[in-house]
């Protein structure tokens, strides 16, 4: 009795724990739930996972890895001798454009080499009409003698070398006189030779101006009624303009620019003689 009792228990033993049975790797488990029970359930198999085929490693095509290049291998594919470049910076500082109106009307423009223009232009021979046989023309006209010692104070000096952008407006000085012509003094170098007058063309006006030379004591000693002896036309990087020349007498001391005129007024040279514009003044 005893030997019953103790196989019962042992066999109540062996339901109440969960234990695989069958072969470990036939995938079922059995044991018995809360109600008493016999429950088989199949168990999961695990998955390895599989190698890649060598077929599907012959067929793909991966992208190669790239290959590092070494230290200073494109410095030296992409080097340029230093004289290669400064002759190529040297060819894009002659690249200029210029841009018109063309004769049809149409608006061009083209590529200008501008070492090759200024080259021209100084080779080329000198493209002026000439104003006067003599250089300049002297005139004589009623001024005072003390017209413009008031003046010599405020002249500015005009060396060789100078040069001196001159325009009249309301602010001008003035001549003393019944005719207060608005003048620029200048009080000049002991080494200046002699100056040289642009007067720029706009359209068909420029400054007609006129030289007075002072000596010393401010007291006039020329007149100058024209001063220009060369017309130059106009191109198509600057204005046209009236050039002349004027070399220093023994006794000149001042030189004083005015404009003989209030309004516009046509001149006898064709073009007409304007209030308003620009004026320069060398001195050599």
């Amino acid at each position: 009795m005893r030997h019953l009792l103790a196989l019962a228990l042992v066999a109540l033993a062996g339901c109440q724990s969960a234990m695989p049975t069958g072969d470990s790797a036939s995938g079922l488990y059995v044991y018995t739930d809360a109600q008493g029970n016999l429950v088989t359930l199949e168990r999961p198999a695990e998955k390895t996972p599989e190698p890649p085929s060598e077929q599907a490693e012959a067929t793909s095509n991966p992208k190669p890895a790239a290959v590092p290049r070494a230290m200073g291998e494109d410095s030296l594919e992409d080097y340029r001798p230093s004289g290669e470049i400064d002759q190529e910076l040297a060819e894009r500082e002659n690249q200029r454009f210029v841009t018109y109106v063309d004769e049809t009307g149409q608006l061009v423009s083209r590529e200008i080499n501008m070492g090759a223009e200024w080259a021209a232009a100084k080779a080329a021979p000198d493209n002026f009409q000439a104003l006067t046989t003599d250089g300049f023309m002297e005139t004589y006209r009623a001024i005072r003698a003390d017209c413009c010692s008031h003046l010599l104070e405020t002249a500015k000096p005009l060396e060789a070398g100078d040069e001196r952008l001159v325009s009249f407006d309301g602010g001008s000085e003035t001549m003393v006189g019944e005719n207060a012509y608005r003048v620029h003094a200048y009080r000049m170098d002991d080494k200046l030779r002699g100056v040289t007058l642009n007067a720029f063309v706009k359209g068909e006006g420029y400054l007609a101006a006129e030289v007075l030379l002072l000596d010393a004591q401010g007291v006039p000693v020329m007149l100058v009624d024209q001063p220009f002896s060369r017309k130059y036309p106009e191109t198509w990087y600057r204005y046209g303009y009236l050039q002349g020349t004027l070399e220093r007498e023994t006794g000149q001391q001042y030189l004083v620019v005015f404009l003989p005129y209030f309004e516009s007024q046509p001149g006898t040279d064709g073009l007409l003689k304007v209030t308003q514009g620009e004026l320069v003044i060398k001195g050599h």
